[in-house]
């Protein structure tokens, strides 16, 4: 699952958490991944 994280860091340059607490960087990661996903279903749906 490695792999994953690095495209991630790469492709939408996430770096770092912006906010504090566990419950808030909890949902920071919840939007990076919805991002991650929807990036991935229109790049899928183009091809």
């Amino acid at each position: 699952m490695e792999p994953v994280f690095g495209i991630i860091k790469n492709v939408l340059g996430f770096r770092q958490f912006s906010m504090r607490g566990l419950k808030k960087a909890q949902g920071e990661w919840q939007l990076v991944c919805m991002a991650w996903n929807i990036k991935r279903m229109f790049a899928l749906k183009a091809a």
